[in-house]
């Protein structure tokens, strides 16, 4: 039997409108970087740690979502929107969606826009923040060096984070790029904040 997903978090919810509301884009430089498990994660950070009122659109046609709301909720025949853990997730998201969430008391809204390939990059450009994941694996490091060589001029904008590949080719990835890329701890839950993980955001937010 699975068990669902169920919030561990005594605090009560604001009920104030959301103020200085900010757009987070997710996006990765190809398939399996962790782009969704990474936008989850965040999201369990802000709402669970910070308090803050999320949601999670999902503007790409992987249909990661459906299978994440028929698993972790009792909406088996539903589509559009859903709650796991105090955060509002949207299946098949779009400028509607956004704009909706933008006018409502969301504080923070995250995008997971999937890879630059499907042709969301304008739109990832306009967010507030900008996350662009990588892997430094053998197998995915073309698209990413790839990614990297266009020098678009939004480049000095995008927070640079991998999940995949040694700490050398890291390192030797920041000389080249001249900017920080950071490592994304382990994580074996995205609703599960560890030790480490809290570290982590605490110095992203």
């Amino acid at each position: 039997m699975i068990e669902k997903k169920t919030s561990v978090w005594p605090f009560k919810r604001r009920s104030k409108k959301a103020k200085n509301q900010e757009v987070i884009g997710v996006i990765g430089t190809g398939r399996c970087v962790g782009v969704t498990h990474f936008a989850v994660m965040t999201a369990g950070y802000l709402s669970g740690v910070l308090r803050k009122r999320c949601a999670v659109l999902e503007w790409n046609s992987h249909g990661d979502f459906a299978g994440m709301r028929k698993v972790c909720t009792e909406e088996k025949g539903k589509t559009g929107v859903f709650q796991v853990l105090e955060v509002d997730y949207y299946e098949q998201a779009g400028i509607n969606t956004l704009l909706l969430c933008k006018k409502s008391r969301c504080q923070t809204v995250i995008v997971d826009y999937g890879t630059v390939r499907e042709g969301n990059l304008e739109e990832f450009l306009r967010c507030d923040r900008q996350f662009l994941l990588g892997s430094l694996s053998e197998w995915q490091m073309e698209a990413f060096l790839e990614f990297e060589g266009k020098e678009n001029k939004a480049e000095k904008s995008w927070e640079t984070f991998v999940s995949f590949g040694s700490e050398e080719a890291r390192k030797n990835m920041e000389k080249r790029l001249k900017r920080p890329v950071r490592r994304i701890p382990v994580s074996v839950d995205a609703f599960v904040i560890t030790g480490e993980m809290l570290k982590f955001y605490q110095k992203l937010f």
